[in-house]
């Protein structure tokens, strides 16, 4: 809508003792002339690739991951890029997590997706237990 076609809506708004007409208008006008002149909304469009290369950046310490950065002391960072070794065994089972983008930036510490690889096998208390029987048994 431009503002020739808001200025004779107003017009003919204002023909009828509507009080809107007037509100509409300035505010129409006011909310046109502050986005251009104001400094803070000068350079804030971004492009898709400038929007993926932040999304996929740090946002505590500014390192890009998709660069394969990262800061070992920050706690989004989690010392891992996109990517990392399964966190449930060390990476024995050879299974690649990937970052959760959206949870990292919004709890500021690093959020992973995936599954470990040997989750189906024992668990850590059931492969202890026999080694524990035994050692009780040799004592």
């Amino acid at each position: 809508m431009s503002v020739t076609s808001v200025q004779s809506t107003t017009e003919n708004l204002s023909r009828h003792g509507s009080n809107i007409s007037l509100s509409c208008h300035s505010l129409s006008g006011s909310v046109d002339e502050s986005l251009g002149s104001h400094p803070q909304y000068q350079d804030t469009i971004l492009t898709i690739e400038e929007l993926r290369a932040q999304l996929n950046s740090c946002f505590t310490c500014g390192v890009s991951w998709s660069e394969e950065h990262v800061s070992l002391d920050c706690s989004e960072c989690g010392g891992y890029s996109l990517t990392r070794p399964c966190p449930l065994c060390d990476g024995r089972c050879h299974t690649v997590w990937k970052r959760d983008l959206t949870m990292s930036h919004a709890s500021g510490k690093a959020r992973w997706n995936g599954e470990c690889g040997l989750s189906c096998g024992p668990t850590l208390d059931e492969s202890l237990v026999p080694a524990l029987e035994k050692l009780r048994a040799t004592s």
